[in-house]
């Protein structure tokens, strides 16, 4: 009786083993301690694990070697499991990623070469009775970030972390928060609604929901540039609102500006519709001032009776093909010798080349079919009637293939990234496309969910979990591809470069953040990060810009914040 009493249990082993691999140490044998340097052991984290179905364990591999060192090898180890109960991620970046999908025991196995090791996955049949979010009520700056956790308990009273499992949305919608990572952005001013979704429970039919509030409290001051700004009489002009932070950083909060008006409305008054667009009636001085908060910004602005001489279009000469799109500018000069953008303000017009090419009010032509036309950019009579001109030519080539750039790169969770589109043609020239194509993210969906790893609006995607995606850029039928990773920020080491810098007061220099993913592979997060100077007397920073102003002689400490990810750069101001 003894005997068979082994059997179930035996049974039970080899049904483990099935599912990975030993799950005892190395299978390889120990190392000679000269030589070349051998992997004697994998060690997989955590040992062991239970979550319930529905929900995903991470588990990372660390590599011994033969001369003490380890090594991270959760992204180039082979991982399996062969037991149907779940499977487990050899895709980057969730490599080592188990999703849990029926109630039972496996073995979650990491191999390199000949060495593998296993670790047991318990998965339990529980369902999720309540979720809970953190923090329940929290206040942050405008512009700022907040990470909210979810924490699901389930019928067996044990609980897990499932924020990237989770549904986030936001009401009214306002701020940008994440789908499945709960990372909110705070881009609107106001009291908004948290709704966590997961398992058939959700924070939204609370009596008192979460909530997160975006306010003004971080600001210090607002500026509207640009400052002491001059323009011809019957010119215009576009103001922005910047505001300085209390974290040393400079963020434009234009969208937050309201009540633009001017002090002599004879000089300029708000041009049309359009919040901060003011333009010149007659000569003279006049003040422009906005409203942000409790701030109330203002510049001064002077309308000059210089006369318009002429008008400079660019390029001056352009080939496109039949569908396809160029931007022409007109800078005019004056009588005083300034210069100024027009492009907005002229009448655009093409003469020959019937049905060859239009044009659009912003000097945009479209190439309908083959032939050539002179583009006109023409003043009102009030600026003198000016004419300024130059050259399209709409070629027959056709569409041959359609590159996409970056072919690969990577983002968090709430980034962004743009790409674009250069279309070959068969004469053998290149235009970009990307305001032509339309774009897609493949059906690729957040581990555990129903969503998309990233959305994507025009060119722009943005980041919505965890996984790996296709963006497809499509035209005339023809298409071109990218690979984009969304991948945990601590998965990402930040460097900024250069990491010493010197320049003058009043003047500006550019920092570069570029991130590296656990692969090798790099990627400019410059506008990703999060810039802040510790000196804000001295020096400010654009906070997704990069861009460091001098404002007294001194020094600062310009930090890139990516999640719990930093780095730094010194900067003195002479």
């Amino acid at each position: 009786m003894r005997r068979w009493s082994i059997v179930p249990v035996m049974a039970s082993l080899l049904v483990l083993a099935s599912c990975g691999g030993n799950s005892g140490s190395s299978t390889s044998s120990p190392a000679a301690q000269s030589g070349p340097v051998t992997l004697q052991s994998i060690a997989i984290t955590p040992g062991s694990a239970q979550i319930a179905q529905g929900t995903t364990q991470a588990f990372t591999a660390t590599g011994n070697y033969s001369d003490g060192s380890t090594k991270d090898l959760t992204a180039t180890a082979q991982w399996s499991c062969l037991l149907p109960m779940a499977t487990v991620s050899n895709n980057a970046p969730t490599q080592g990623l188990a999703t849990a999908i029926s109630a039972g025991t496996v073995l979650i196995s990491a191999s390199s070469g000949t060495v593998s090791n296993s670790t047991q996955l318990n998965i339990t049949g529980a369902t999720v009775s309540s979720l809970a979010v953190t923090p329940v009520t929290t206040t942050i700056g405008f512009g700022n970030q907040q990470q909210f956790t979810a924490t699901a308990t389930f019928s067996d009273m044990s609980t897990q972390d499932v924020t990237s499992l989770t549904n986030w949305t936001l009401s009214p919608a306002g701020p940008f928060i994440s789908a499945f990572s709960g990372l909110a952005i705070g881009n609107s001013v106001g009291t908004f609604d948290v709704s966590a979704s997961f398992g058939g429970q959700s924070t939204a039919f609370l009596t008192t929901p979460p909530a997160l509030t975006v306010d003004l409290s971080s600001l210090v001051s607002v500026s509207i540039v640009p400052g002491n700004a001059s323009i011809a009489d019957s010119t215009q002009i576009a103001f922005s609102a910047i505001g300085a932070f209390n974290d040393g950083s400079t963020r434009d909060v234009s969208g937050l500006a309201t009540d633009w008006t001017s002090s002599n409305g004879a000089v300029a008054a708000n041009y049309g519709s359009t919040p901060g667009v003011f333009k010149g009636d007659s000569a003279g001085p006049t003040t422009v001032t906005a409203s942000v908060g409790t701030f109330t910004p203002s510049t001064m602005l002077t309308v000059t009776d210089a006369t318009l001489q002429s008008i400079a279009v660019t390029p001056a000469t352009a080939s496109l093909a039949a569908g396809t799109k160029v931007s022409y500018d007109a800078v005019g000069k004056f009588s005083d010798g300034s210069t100024q953008d027009l492009s907005s303000q002229l009448t655009w017009s093409t003469v020959g080349g019937t049905g060859a090419a239009t044009v659009d009010s912003k000097g945009i032509v479209t190439g309908s079919a083959a032939g050539s036309v002179t583009v006109n950019a023409t003043s009102s009579s009030k600026l003198g009637s000016i004419a300024g001109s130059a050259l399209a030519t709409v070629t027959a080539a056709t569409l041959q293939s359609i590159t996409v750039t970056p072919s690969t790169g990577f983002i968090t969770p709430g980034g962004n990234l743009a790409f674009a589109a250069v279309g070959a043609f068969s004469d053998g020239s290149t235009q970009d496309v990307s305001t032509l194509a339309a774009w897609t993210s493949s059906n690729s969906k957040v581990a555990g969910s129903t969503t998309e790893v990233a959305t994507i609006s025009s060119n722009v995607a943005t980041g919505q979990g965890v996984g790996q995606t296709t963006i497809t850029a499509k035209w005339m039928g023809i298409s071109g591809t990218a690979d984009l990773m969304v991948v945990s920020p601590t998965q990402v080491s930040l460097a900024v470069t250069p990491t010493t810098i010197q320049f003058a007061a009043g003047s500006s220099a550019q920092l570069q953040a570029t991130g590296t993913f656990v692969d090798g592979s790099t990627q400019d997060f410059t506008t990703m990060v999060n810039w802040s100077s510790s000196n804000a007397a001295d020096a400010t920073v654009g906070y997704q810009s990069g861009v460091v102003s001098g404002l007294a002689a001194g020094t600062s400490t310009i930090t890139a914040t990516l999640g719990s990810v930093t780095s730094t750069a010194a900067v003195t101001v002479q």
